[in-house]
């Protein structure tokens, strides 16, 4: 019989929390239900927000399943990612595949779920901690929207989460033990800025763990956050309402696993006695990170610092890291053409030879064994380098062909994600089938890019100076209050202006957000919505409505979704490639709005940093990537200092009613919208000039 989750019918709070275990492989799923879980998630080998562990095959999900309904406990299947129009039939294949074999609940972020929802009753739909859900607002959203479960973010205090927990109709779920995120999960671009791999698509390479130096000061791990850890809030938790306590861990080894829910077991038992305190403190020796509790209990500071194995450590590291982490084995030979460059991984091998390049800075090279050695600490598409040869492993490489050559091994380990063994064969019924098509393409996406810029998106304050001086089309105010809303309603027209709501809201600002959405309603102005919180009191406040950048899309189903729960625009993921942006918009059934210039949020961060004054601060790592860092309330916003640029590009197949230009953090936004279109070299393009992952 299935563990059940009881309510009391008294308080209403649970009788008894769900504890959920991570199952990155078959291993850690059997560590997890031998140590006494409740219920496991894991991933397939694609679609999920791990794509870096082992996870398990489309053929083996039945066998899964029975494995973990015969101990008792419950399946949970991640399908957590922003998918791409390439993935939707895969997704729908995937659902209809967890439905035969009889998986309890699919966790999702995608909006193009919220349409599948009623073709999947036996399936539970949990909207992951990658949905950004940071207040009650949000939570009522997903009740509203049909969710049985929301996993709220990791940054709430015990009062925010018991405000969550009150919303009648969903069910609540919070970390208790792992990683924490230095950005709100689903919030965070930094990884695909810095090279095209994207957190809310599961390939996250961790830039937060790496250094950083502030103002030109030391270089330290100022953005890395201690680790998880409320086994002494558990019956803080209860009496919350909460009605799941989740563990983190799809990428730890089994062992680590097996001891998280063991020591998590007795203490939801027994109740957290010293023994078991201290045997969750020695988790954080896997990873060498402190622990903490700081955001439940209302302390924002002194999250980040010093982290990872001590130096005495890191000869063995490698060993222990390639039993903790999916791995792959590299073979380099020379040949009279280049290097000859083997790359295995889930016993899918691909060849390629690197040319022959002169080193004509021999200080600026790279020895292949130093390469190896970075890779053995360093993970590519989540995968650290296991078993290295060469020929002539004090080779020297000039940085292009390094270059070329992460590029190569990224690409072969994708691609070996995507092998045969992980396709999805199923066949859909008819009424799921249909939903595949996304419909008729709008006619407003009329422009192709290139053609024009006619939006800017612009603080709020600086936007009666900019629309004075300009004929733009459409301006988005960012951080408008209600006063200037009427007012600038007043001065410029209501029908140029968009009010864009926080991508991300805590209860304290909801009082805020409703006076702007009241001055809305009294001006005509439109309302963009960028998170499922601002979603939500945008329908309650009755405001014309459209969907920004915190609720970006990469597939036009989604847009639909989108656009049928009140959206009359769409924002196109700012970190979509070119391909994405051409399947997207020319399939889109709905109006869309796709950035072309700006320096985007990469970071929205609670945590509390002392090194940013009151002008903010500037922090650059050793490729040097610059970063502005300004407080916003209760957030830290992280913007690159230099902008990405496509508007001197032209591409008819790139449509859409907007093209936006971001000129928040502009030092000079009307030079700036002036010069738009220029050609010049050495452009950033984001990712529209690379494959994001």
């Amino acid at each position: 019989m299935l563990r059940c989750m009881a309510q009391s019918h008294d308080t209403g709070t649970p009788a008894r929390m769900e504890l959920l275990a991570p199952a990155g492989g078959a291993q850690a799923l059997q560590a997890a239900l031998d140590a006494g879980a409740d219920a496991v998630y894991f991933g397939l080998l694609t679609l999920n927000a791990r794509r870096g562990a082992q996870n398990f095959a489309p053929a083996d999900l039945a066998h899964v399943v029975r494995t973990v309904h015969g101990r008792g406990a419950r399946a949970y299947l991640a399908l957590n990612i922003d998918l791409t129009d390439r993935e939707t039939a895969e997704a729908a294949r995937t659902l209809e595949l967890a439905r035969r074999a009889g998986v309890d609940a699919v966790l999702v972020r995608d909006p193009w779920f919220l349409d599948l929802r009623d073709r999947f009753p036996e399936l539970e739909f949990h909207w992951s901690t990658q949905a950004a859900v940071t207040s009650r607002a949000g939570v009522r959203a997903a009740a509203a929207l049909g969710l049985d479960r929301v996993i709220l973010a990791r940054e709430l205090t015990l009062s925010e989460v018991r405000a969550a927990a009150s919303v009648p109709g969903v069910a609540v779920e919070v970390f208790v033990q792992g990683a924490l995120c230095f950005s709100v999960s689903g919030r965070c671009l930094l990884a695909s800025w810095v090279g095209g791999r994207s957190g809310n698509r599961g390939t996250c390479t961790s830039p937060c763990r790496v250094p950083w130096q502030v103002a030109g000061g030391p270089r330290g791990r100022v953005l890395s956050m201690r680790d998880l850890a409320l086994v002494e809030r558990l019956d803080a938790l209860r009496k919350a309402g909460v009605r799941a306590l989740k563990i983190e861990g799809r990428l730890k080894s089994a062992r680590w696993v097996g001891r998280a829910v063991a020591a998590y077991r007795r203490a939801l038992d027994a109740g957290p006695d010293a023994r078991t305190v201290e045997r969750v403190r020695a988790l954080g020796d896997y990873a060498g990170r402190r622990m903490t509790a700081g955001y439940l209990d209302g302390t924002r500071a002194g999250l980040t610092g010093a982290s990872g194995r001590p130096p005495s450590s890191q000869a063995a590291a490698p060993q222990a890291r390639a039993a903790e982490a999916p791995t792959y084995d590299l073979t380099v030979r020379t040949t009279p053409k280049g290097l000859r460059v083997a790359c295995t991984a889930q016993g899918r091998t691909e060849t390629w030879t690197l040319p022959r390049t002169r080193v004509r800075r021999p200080e600026k090279a790279t020895r292949l064994a130093d390469l190896a050695a970075h890779l053995r600490r360093a993970p590519v598409q989540e995968r650290i380098l296991d078993r290295f040869e060469a020929d002539e492993p004090q080779r020297l490489l000039p940085p292009k062909n390094v270059n070329a050559l992460l590029d190569r091994i990224s690409a072969a380990l994708h691609r070996a994600r995507r092998a045969p063994e992980s396709a999805v064969r199923v066949r859909l019924p008819a009424g799921v089938r249909d939903l595949l098509s996304p419909g008729t393409p709008a006619p407003e996406n009329r422009y192709a890019l290139g053609e024009r810029v006619n939006r800017v998106r612009l603080e709020a304050g600086r936007a009666a100076r900019f629309l004075a001086r300009t004929d733009v089309e459409s301006v988005v105010l960012e951080g408008a209050t209600a006063n200037r809303v009427r007012r600038l309603a007043d001065r410029f027209g209501p029908q140029r202006l968009v009010a864009a709501l926080p991508s991300v809201i805590f209860d304290q600002g909801l009082k805020r957000v409703r006076d702007v959405l009241a001055a809305c309603k009294d001006a005509g102005v439109a309302a963009e919505a960028n998170s499922w919180g601002g979603w939500m009191l945008a329908r309650e406040a009755g405001v014309a409505l459209e969907a920004g950048p915190g609720l970006g899309v990469l597939n036009a189903l989604a847009a639909r979704a989108l656009a049928a729960r009140g959206c009359g625009c769409v924002a196109v993921s700012v970190e979509a490639d070119r391909a994405q942006m051409e399947d997207l918009t020319g399939a889109a059934s709905v109006p869309c709005a796709v950035t072309v210039f700006g320096r985007p949020a990469l970071v929205v961060t609670r945590a509390a940093l002392d090194w940013v004054g009151p002008g903010g601060a500037l922090l650059t790592d050793a490729r040097g990537t610059v970063l502005r860092v300004r407080r916003k309330g209760q957030v830290c916003v992280f913007r690159p200092e230099r902008p990405f640029d496509l508007t001197d590009l032209y591409n008819e197949r790139v449509r859409a009613q907007w093209f936006v230009a971001d000129l928040c953090a502009s030092p000079d936004p009307a030079a700036e919208w002036a010069a738009l279109g220029e050609p010049g070299k050495g452009k950033l393009r984001f990712n529209y000039a690379r494959r994001l992952v």
